[in-house]
């Protein structure tokens, strides 16, 4: 009999196919933006902060980011 830990690592999540105007990366894009806002609002560390921002702005220039998750990520 299995263990629970193992079972659930071993577990994969099922990947839900991306719709046209959808990227690869976008749900992560949004999520390091999000943060870099959160941590250059609350904790006033800026070098912290900008960890965040260049790894977002590396991951739009890189990755597969669509330009509405980019377009999200500005309002945010």
């Amino acid at each position: 009999m299995k263990d629970l830990n193992t079972f659930l690592t071993e577990r994969k999540e099922e990947e839900r196919p991306l719709r046209k105007d959808e990227g690869k990366d976008d749900q992560l894009y949004i999520d390091l933006m999000g943060y870099y806002k959160h941590v250059a609002r609350k904790s006033m560390d800026t070098k912290e902060a900008n960890k965040y921002l260049v790894a977002a702005l590396k991951l739009g220039k890189e990755g597969d980011v669509s330009k509405n998750a980019k377009l999200g990520a500005a309002y945010i």
